[in-house]
Formats: C-alpha cells, structure tokens, sequence
C-alpha cells in the first residue's frame, strides 16, 4: 500500500512539474514573440541561464533590430561567454569589433577569454585592440595581466606593466593585484613584492597575491611573515589569503595559529580550507591531526548531507 501511494505520489509531483514547465515556456514564448524594447531586452539577457535561451532572446533582438545596439549586444556577448559558449561571444564580437572603437566591447571579449582559459586569444585581442588604436582601461589590464601570468609570459608581463604606467593606472589597486600576481606566476617574487608596496590602498586582495606569490615561489617565512603583518595591520583575511598561507606552512605551532585565524574568522566549515588544513597538518607530520579533518568532512558528507 505504501509503495503504491509513493507511486501515486511520484506521477503527481512529474505531472506538476510538467504543467508548471509548460507554463513558463508559453510565458517565455509569448514574450520572445513580442516585439522587444531596449529595457524588456536587458533585462532578459541578465535572466538566461543557459545558452538555447539566451539564443531565443538573441532571436527576438534580431527581429526587433535591437541587435543593432552596441550596448545591448555587448551584454549579450557577456553572457554568451559566461555561459560558456565562446563561439557565439565572439562571432557576435567579430560583427562589431572592425568598426566599433568603444573599449567596453573589447574588455567584455578579452575577459571571456580569460574566463574560458583561452589566455592566448585574450592577448592576441588585447593587440588587435591596441594596433586599432583603441585605448584600454582600467578594466582591460587586470584581464590581460591574468592571461599573460597564466602562460607565465615574463617578456610581455613587463610591456604591460610599462603600458599600465602610460596610461596611468599604477596607483590602481585592481591593476597592480594583477600584476602582483602575474609576477608571481612568472617567478618574479621580488619585483612583485616592489609592485605590492606601492599599491597605495591595499585591499585584503592584494595582500592575498602577494601572499601567494611568495607560496608560489616557496618562500614560505617570507609568506607567513606578510601574513602576519597583514593581520597587524587589522585586515581581515578571507577565503584565498588563509588557503595562500596555508600553502606556507611546515610547522606545528605555525599551523595552530593560522587554525585559530581560521575559526575567529568563521571560515573553518569552508571544504577548500579543510582540505587544505589537512594537507597543512600533514606536512607538519601530524597525521592523526590531519585524519581528524577527513573523518570530519565524511562524518558532514554522510550525516549532515553537505561538504
């Protein structure tokens, strides 16, 4: 009897299901076949979560010449991009990007690229841009900063340094995160850490590259001390400083301090930083300490149904 009422139960729920799934489509549908206006369109762009709506919308904008909006197909691109579908971003890009000097365009491509892990596209459009005499920003650097450091390119790392400075985004603490970090990457810990302190307003992100960095390059005191002046200093760390100088740490004492840092901070239920804490302790061969963070994480898996 039961499990037939489950049955019963099942076929309700799917049935549901299929009459709410209608009704939002027909919704969607009347909508799309509508005549757009240039907010509706907007705002319909932003609601897509996957590629074949975001094509719908972009199949009403063609019907209603929205398409012909640079503002409107820049935000579409964004989005292609961030729903991981490249070819369209950047088939819809190539329409405009001949004729179109406007740098908000270029930063939208150049940032899927990097997004997608297509870092040696993102630099070839940062060029393209540049030979169009299209002036980038300080929204362009921090993308193709990340893209040279992720192919560890130290040659053109030092161009677009010297093109930050041109243009007079050094003092920017979005651009010179990136270049602390882009530095890093390419082995530079020093001139990293020569960017780092004179970034005139640190962020928690910028001590967090910096930290990084020099995990990056195993200077671990090194590490560790910035780590420390940075809690000196009353910044608050977050998610990717602690995992930085996680990364530092060989030591007992060393690690039950930055534990402590972790649990003031709330940030000890994080799986990243348990994972992480467990690698720490066991680097600092305290393997029973370090089996007390994976038997935790199961026990939270198998009972509380959450990582």
């Amino acid at each position: 009897m039961h499990k037939q009422n489950c049955v019963s139960l099942s076929r309700t729920l799917r049935h549901h299901a299929r009459l709410l799934y209608s009704t939002q489509a027909s919704r969607i549908t009347e909508t799309f076949l509508k005549p757009l206006d240039a907010e509706t369109c907007i705002s319909l762009i932003k609601q897509c979560k996957t590629v074949q709506s975001l094509k719908s919308v972009h199949a009403s904008m063609l019907r209603s010449h929205l398409h012909l909006n640079l503002f409107l197909s820049t935000n579409l691109i964004a989005n292609y991009a961030s729903l991981g579908s490249i070819s369209h971003a950047y088939a819809l890009f190539s329409v405009f990007s001949s004729s179109s000097s406007d740098v908000f365009l270029w930063n939208v491509m150049i940032r899927g690229f990097v997004d997608l892990g297509f870092y040696d596209r993102a630099i070839f459009t940062y060029k393209q841009m540049l030979e169009l005499g299209i002036s980038p920003d300080n929204y362009t650097f921090p993308f193709v900063i990340k893209a040279c450091g992720c192919v560890c390119d130290f040659e053109l790392g030092v161009k677009l340094h010297q093109h930050v400075v041109e243009h007079g985004y050094d003092t920017d603490v979005f651009v010179g995160n990136s270049l602390v970090a882009m530095y890093g990457k390419c082995g530079r810990f020093k001139v990293a850490r020569q960017v780092f302190e004179k970034i005139p307003e640190k962020n928690v992100v910028s001590w967090s590259s910096m930290i990084g960095a020099y995990a990056q390059n195993r200077c671990f005191e090194e590490g560790l001390s910035l780590f420390a002046r940075m809690l000196d200093e009353g910044i608050r760390p977050h998610r990717v400083s602690v995992l930085n100088v996680m990364a530092c740490v060989y030591r007992e004492n060393d690690a039950d301090e930055i534990c402590r840092v972790v649990r003031d901070n709330k940030l000890d239920l994080d799986k990243s930083v348990q994972n992480a804490a467990m690698q720490m302790y066991a680097r600092c061969r305290r393997i029973d300490v370090a089996r007390g963070f994976l038997i935790e994480f199961v026990i939270r898996i198998w009972y509380l149904g959450h990582p």
